[in-house]
């Protein structure tokens, strides 16, 4: 998968419960539209880029389907390149996941 370089923007407080972007600080953004610059590795993962409520979101390319989500986990992805999809504004990255339980215990 070959996308483009971005950066995480991140608060000190982590919040993805354990998400890609806890752990990794660049990743390779893909998707509909975005140039094909770099190829996606183990040191740059693949996020997928989407169009979410007539912004976009990012989310990893890889998930679990016993779990819940993926979900907002509180970072954000960003280029400097002009061609960055957005308009110049970082792109959420939903990348937290629950299992049933703990989703049913958080949201009541």
């Amino acid at each position: 998968m070959k996308g483009m370089y971005v950066r995480v923007l991140r608060d000190p407080t982590d919040c993805t419960n354990g998400g890609i972007t806890s752990t990794h600080g660049e990743f390779v953004l893909v998707g509909p539209g975005i140039p094909e610059i770099i190829e996606a590795s183990d040191r740059y993962p693949a996020l997928v880029c989407k169009s979410w409520y007539g912004h976009f979101k990012a989310v990893p390319d890889k998930s679990n389907p016993e779990l819940i989500g993926p979900m907002f986990g509180g970072n954000f992805v960003f280029s400097s390149d002009s061609r960055f999809p957005g308009g110049g504004r970082p792109i959420p990255v939903h990348d937290r996941f629950e299992t049933p339980r703990d989703y049913d215990f958080l949201t009541r």
